[in-house]
């Protein structure tokens, strides 16, 4: 099948532009295409990059579903988003026909000029080797794997899933915890055992996450570990929290009395009492997962 039918067969309709393939898999199937400025008819087109791989709009799609363009504009810097917008603009507008008299293309990645609109326009961009901030959030959140820590769940995205943990840093604490100051060796070899079942669970249901290397852990919780870590109030995002760093801040918080650990340089007050369980939520998936490291945002 040539291009043009393969390109319509994955868009289901006949491209009403000229297009090239510029991106495409390993069996040659077009994911990228790039459009001309204008359609046949002289409409402009906005959109250069388009995705049309069909397992690539699928993924995207899902992590759009899941809430991924206002999750896009909050974790990307807005002048860094700003300057692709102009970047895409320049480059797309440059190949208008210098003779074109009629309307022309209009604003940045996805026709905006400002913000999020459309991942898949953005991953497009960037799979064609374009410095698009938004488009290499899409590859981190679909090549691997983020965990969202919050008080009685732990939400999971990337490669496809979109899921959750019953398992939260607050009812960890609650359940297996809080009995003991500090706790006793067997209320932590059962919290961690805890995390690391509700794990497994996700793993059996999506076994592509088995050999999952990059890892993020999101929120206050994970945070307050990398704050421990440093000992500071202030630390870097995105921070790289490595395995034996991890280990440490476990066992020196594990082993404290609670007053004690409400010491430690970093700790914030409303997480003394959680911060041993977000320790074993991050250590349980740097153990399953066999991971030298993971980035705390």
């Amino acid at each position: 099948m040539d291009d043009s039918s393969r390109v319509a067969a994955l868009l289901g309709r006949t491209p009403t532009g000229s297009f090239e393939v510029v991106v495409r898999g390993p069996d040659g199937d077009p994911i990228v295409i790039a459009n001309a400025p204008l359609l046949d008819d002289g409409t402009p087109m906005p959109t250069r990059y388009w995705l049309v791989g069909r397992d690539e709009v699928t993924a995207v799609s899902r992590l759009e579903s899941v809430g991924g363009v206002r999750q896009a504009e909050r974790d990307v810097d807005p002048t860094q988003l700003a300057t692709a917008h102009e970047r895409y603009a320049s480059m797309r507008d440059a190949l208008v026909p210098a003779d074109h008299k009629g309307p022309r293309p209009s604003g940045g990645v996805g026709g905006t000029r400002t913000g999020v609109k459309c991942l898949h326009a953005h991953y497009a961009w960037h799979l064609a080797g374009g410095d698009d901030p938004v488009g290499r959030w899409v590859a981190r959140r679909l090549d691997g794997l983020e965990l969202d820590v919050g008080p009685t769940t732990t939400s999971a995205h990337g490669r496809g899933v979109a899921g959750t943990l019953d398992v939260g840093a607050a009812q960890l604490h609650t359940e297996w915890l809080s009995d003991g100051d500090p706790p006793a060796p067997e209320q932590l070899t059962n919290a961690l055992g805890d995390v690391a079942d509700r794990l497994e669970e996700l793993l059996l249901a999506h076994p592509q996450l088995t050999d999952t290397s990059d890892v993020t852990i999101r929120g206050p919780f994970a945070r307050t570990v990398a704050r421990v870590e440093v000992g500071a109030n202030d630390v870097a995002s995105p921070f790289s929290l490595q395995r034996d760093a991890a280990e440490d801040v476990f066992r020196t918080l594990a082993t404290e009395r609670r007053a004690d650990r409400a010491h430690n340089p970093g700790m914030p007050p409303e997480h003394v009492d959680t911060s041993v369980a977000a320790c074993c939520i991050i250590l349980a998936v740097m153990r399953r997962l066999h991971l030298d490291s993971v980035t705390i945002a």
